[in-house]
């Protein structure tokens, strides 16, 4: 009973001390320009200071719709990108895969789940069918290719990443304009081979490499890594070592490459051969 009894004491001397403070504080202002002064840029801080963290917070929070909106402007800059490399080509009778549209859509996803340390990696990201996804369409970013759709859910699908051992892709020399075809060895999640260069392909360390569209699921130009390294195979072609771009460990962000064209593509691919006589 005592100790309640002190308790409440305590808390009515709190009460008094700090109405006491602001009463003479209050007298201290009225009757002292200086003074007064001094106490509102104390309490300017202080208000400031409280914005600042409230400013610092709120801002935290908005970065999911600041994303989400740099990636719409992203896509639509993309194929605005298209759109010009098309006209550039037909303008100097350049050989296109292209006509004066862009042949891609872009449709932004955000990786949900991500492995590197696997020889099978594998992403999901939270697009689907829903969302306009399909099996086998590229997934890829501004610095790289990234996989392709193995299946496709309602709401999310799963990708096949770059960083399997058992998928491969075509990309470019960009020095030469030779080609040969991507695989990962496993391992570093960082490199990937290049195989099937000739030798006599002029190579040099830091030379880019970039995606071919041959593969048809991915577009045409897309910067992968550069030239690291590079050894002789069988004597007549070059293993080169790319360094990626792309940060695996740290995606976030991608695109999925929605080629227009696909079926008239495919059914060309897939059609007798009397069709084309």
């Amino acid at each position: 009973m005592n100790s309640r009894k002190a308790y409440i004491i305590y808390i009515l001397n709190t009460i008094v001390f700090i109405a006491l403070e602001a009463v003479s504080i209050v007298m201290v202002s009225r009757h002292s320009i200086i003074q007064r002064s001094e106490i509102m840029k104390s309490i300017s801080a202080v208000s400031n200071a409280i914005t600042g963290v409230t400013g610092s917070i709120r801002g935290y929070f908005s970065l999911g719709r600041v994303n989400n909106a740099l990636a719409v402007e992203n896509v639509d800059l993309r194929i605005e990108n298209d759109r010009l490399r098309a006209a550039l080509e037909l303008a100097t009778g350049t050989d296109t895969l292209t006509d004066a549209s862009p042949v891609f859509d872009y449709i932004p996803a955000t990786i949900v789940s991500n492995s590197t340390d696997r020889l099978h990696n594998i992403l999901i990201i939270n697009k689907g069918r829903l969302d306009g996804i399909e099996e086998d369409m590229g997934v890829i970013t501004g610095r790289g290719i990234v996989g392709y759709i193995l299946c496709a859910g309602d709401r999310y699908s799963k990708v096949s990443s770059i960083l399997d051992t058992d998928n491969m892709a075509s990309a470019i020399l960009k020095s030469s304009n030779t080609f040969g075809v991507l695989q990962w060895k496993g391992g570093n999640p960082g490199g990937i081979t290049l195989h099937d260069i000739p030798v006599h392909t002029g190579v040099s360390e830091g030379d880019t490499v970039i995606s071919s569209g041959y593969s048809l699921i991915y577009p045409p130009g897309i910067p992968i890594g550069t030239v690291e390294g590079m050894t002789v195979r069988d004597g007549i072609n070059y293993d080169i070592s790319v360094s990626l771009f792309e940060d695996f460990s740290k995606l976030r962000h991608v695109y999925v490459a929605v080629r227009k064209d696909m079926d008239q593509l495919q059914e060309l691919i897939d059609g007798p051969e009397e069709a084309f006589l």
